[in-house]
């Protein structure tokens, strides 16, 4: 069973019954759920991933102080401590080895800002510019399993949706970074012989050409050891990721180009450039041109690339 499922599992068998016993006039104020970084939150866990950090658990997400007083915060946080520490053959670590609590009880303004920066809601596109793709990716993966507000899960839509205009600043440069590694720099290191910097600018070739094909789908690609797992569950995106990893072998030029004929072509499916484009710039380009926002459109192509 998934961590997203055992967790839900014991909201359900003990939390759920514990709140509705002792805090019943706090369950439609906060948000139950999992959401963040882990590989559970994107249902990408596995036994490997139960070597550590991995328990059952979940998360509540509180609002504001003028709503729940932080004593109540306060023995909340006990009740949760006092949950069962066995479930489905898992146990529940006495301390976070990071020095970071994943689950318990937490403010949702403290959680939002922890992941992006920003307390809620993204106020325009240079919010959305301003946090990595893999932090975008944390804060709208997981589960809510409910939402007595619905507060929690607005900020999360927000951020899940980003505009138009920031979908394409963003495909437009993550395809200007795939032409830079991609098309120009990895050949001429097989050129000179550099295989070891060929093999690195194939590494950010890929980690780009994922991130430019989640955006074709307006999704920001996760944490890099992940970027495949994610490309494989969108549409071609199994073909797609294994151009990808055959473009890290020795000689990865012909699944480079491969990948950038697959991305050009899907482009062309959506919509966001003209049949017979098949050069990455000229795509990038174009894209650029059909943002509304003046501002963000006469920005550098690179601008909301964040390389992390």
């Amino acid at each position: 069973m998934k961590g997203l499922e055992i967790s839900r599992a014991f909201w359900e068998e003990h939390g759920k019954p514990m709140m509705e016993e002792r805090f019943p006039e706090l369950l439609d104020l906060m948000a139950v759920g999992l959401v963040g970084p882990g590989s559970e939150c994107f249902g990408y866990d596995d036994e490997i991933s139960r070597d550590h950090d991995f328990e059952q658990g979940f998360c509540i997400y509180l609002p504001d102080e003028e709503r729940v007083s932080r004593r109540q915060e306060f023995l909340l946080g006990r009740a949760y401590e006092s949950l069962p520490k066995k479930f489905m053959g898992l146990r529940r670590s006495l301390f976070n080895p990071a020095g970071v609590n994943r689950r318990g009880v937490f403010r949702t303004e403290d959680i939002y800002r922890q992941l992006t920066g920003f307390p809620g809601k993204p106020e325009d596109w240079r919010a959305y510019l301003s946090v990595p793709d893999c932090a975008m990716a944390e804060v709208t993966n997981g589960e809510v399993f409910f939402d007595g507000l619905g507060e929690f899960s607005a900020i999360r839509e927000a951020w899940r949706n980003p505009p138009e205009d920031v979908q394409r600043k963003k495909l437009c440069g993550y395809l200007i970074r795939m032409s830079q590694t991609g098309e120009y720099n990895h050949p001429r290191c097989l050129e000179r012989g550099d295989e070891a910097s060929a093999f690195l600018t194939a590494a950010e070739f890929v980690k780009a050409a994922a991130a430019a094909f989640g955006w074709v789908y307006n999704r920001p690609s996760p944490y890099y050891k992940w970027c495949l797992r994610f490309v494989q569950d969108l549409p071609k995106g199994e073909m797609y990721a294994g151009y990808l990893k055959n473009a890290l072998c020795p000689d990865g030029s012909t699944c480079i180009a491969e990948a950038r004929i697959l991305l050009t072509t899907v482009l062309q499916e959506q919509g966001l450039v003209p049949e017979g484009t098949e050069d990455l710039q000229k795509a990038a380009f174009i894209i650029n041109d059909g943002i509304r926002d003046g501002v963000l459109r006469s920005l550098s192509p690179l601008a909301a690339v964040r390389l992390e």
